[in-house]
């Protein structure tokens, strides 16, 4: 005897037989692989027959592919720290050809169909992209920047993609000779410390303070904006689109060997956020920075304009408040005349705006300052081409003091810049700041003069 046992339903019934039958949701299931019945009970309880679906032989289908274009090398993105890893590169076309099939050739070959599967990172799931073009070869070019650090499944197919002809090809990060786990470590360290940031020899300042209050106020915005930028090549932020300017794609093969490179004298992760987001903001198509700098033009291109640094603030960093104090164009080139020189003997406005700096500071606001790097050597100055050649951005941080000695007046206050802690003045390496560095110096102080000559405004961001 067995037992029919209806899942879903109110019977159960005993009946003659060696097979198990289950109802389910109105469809049965047997464990037999033959036909089997049961024809209900006395009280005109009825079902379908079940009958095991037979195995049909496929005989159309394809059973390989082959990639005829050559792959390019770019990082192992290993310990190793090689360059011999091979794969697709973004922008470059590949052409695919079906290589055999299961066993019959179509009769009609524009019968077979092409579809592209990869797991996409940011919604963490499967997609498919079916492409229009049939046949039994394809070229395909590489243009979808969210290919790039996956592996790409091209699938040549008649009736299944998920059975038939499957070629599982490697695509480049879009800065595809760097390594992906010292750039993931890079990342990971600055969203532990974000003062890590350091813009090298570069004149990316302005940048460098930009992701500096990012980091603080929103680090995983940060992460995901940096693993984008590596990866892909651009990161979108509501319809701000944060990728090199187009007359700078050259920056995508930059290789870590490279001596313009090395000249920056930036770690990857920073050269690849910071300057690509100075590239974006070129002034237009004929001075257009490219993330190298060899010159005084370079380091114009370079320059973080207080507007530009201001908006992007908001655009970039997600601040929703952003307000520039004393940074009008005509401030600031008085700044280093002989009005400027004249109103600073005169006047304690500069040291009322530090006091102001300070106590927006304490309420919780973020502050970039536009001074003069003259400012943390403790050097007095007003010579205007400092301008242009000595202009720079640090975020304060606290710490204000005043100090007399005889005649003269010190001031001292903590500042973010050049990578190192503004707490404890070191490095990533625990190397201690230049001691020419004065404001930074050992929590040394600076003259009021030099603070006063030095000093242009300030963004306020909270």
């Amino acid at each position: 005897m067995s037992r029919v046992r209806i899942v879903g339903g109110t019977i159960t019934k005993t009946s003659k037989g060696a097979t198990t039958i289950e109802v389910l949701d109105g469809h049965f299931k047997s464990t037999a692989a033959k036909e089997n019945r049961w024809v209900g009970d006395e009280k005109g309880n009825t079902h379908h027959d079940y009958k095991a679906p037979e195995k049909k032989e496929t005989k159309e289908g394809v059973k390989e592919i082959e990639l005829l274009t050559p792959l390019d090398f770019g990082s192992t993105n290993d310990k190793a720290r090689g360059f011999t890893n091979q794969g697709m590169i973004f922008g470059k076309t590949y052409h695919f050809r079906v290589k055999s099939y299961i066993k019959d050739v179509p009769k009609n070959k524009s019968d077979i169909k092409w579809l592209l599967k990869y797991h996409c990172l940011s919604e963490n799931k499967w997609k498919e992209i079916p492409l229009s073009a049939k046949g039994d070869n394809v070229k395909i070019t590489m243009n979808n920047e969210d290919l790039c650090g996956r592996f790409v499944n091209v699938r040549a197919y008649v009736k299944d993609h998920e059975t038939e002809a499957n070629l599982q090809v490697w695509k480049h990060n879009r800065f595809r000779w760097f390594n992906r786990m010292d750039i993931h470590l890079q990342i990971s360290n600055r969203l532990k410390n974000p003062w890590i940031i350091n813009q090298g020899r570069s004149s990316l300042c302005g940048m460098a303070a930009l992701y500096y209050g990012m980091l603080k106020r929103d680090s995983k915005a940060y992460e995901k904006l940096a693993k984008d930028l590596f990866r892909t090549g651009q990161h979108v932020i509501g319809d701000y689109i944060l990728k090199p300017h187009d007359k700078a794609i050259a920056m995508f093969e930059t290789k870590p060997s490279d001596k313009k490179y090395i000249k920056m004298g930036m770690p990857a992760i920073d050269w690849i956020v910071l300057a690509t987001t100075r590239s974006k903001e070129s002034l237009n198509g004929q001075f257009v920075y490219d993330g190298f700098e060899d010159g005084d033009l370079d380091m114009i291109k370079a320059v973080n304009w207080p507007d530009m640094l201001t908006r992007m603030c908001k655009e970039v960093a997600g601040f929703g408040k952003a307000e520039s104090f004393g940074l009008s164009l005509s401030s600031i080139i008085n700044k280093k005349g002989l009005s400027g020189k004249f109103n600073d003997s005169i006047s304690e406005i500069d040291i009322l705006d530090l006091k102001i700096i300070d106590k927006k500071y304490k309420s919780g606001h973020t502050i970039l300052m536009m001074i003069d790097s003259s400012m943390i050597d403790d050097e007095a100055g007003y010579n205007p081409k400092d301008l242009t050649t000595d202009s720079h951005w640090v975020v304060y941080e606290g710490g204000l003091n005043f100090i007399d000695v005889g005649d003269s007046k010190f001031v001292g206050f903590n500042v973010y810049t050049w990578g190192y802690d503004p707490i404890n003045q070191l490095d990533e390496a625990g190397k201690k700041a230049n001691i020419k560095y004065k404001l930074i110096y050992n929590k040394q102080r600076i003259s009021i003069e030099s603070f006063k000559s030095n000093y242009y405004g300030y963004i306020e961001v909270y």
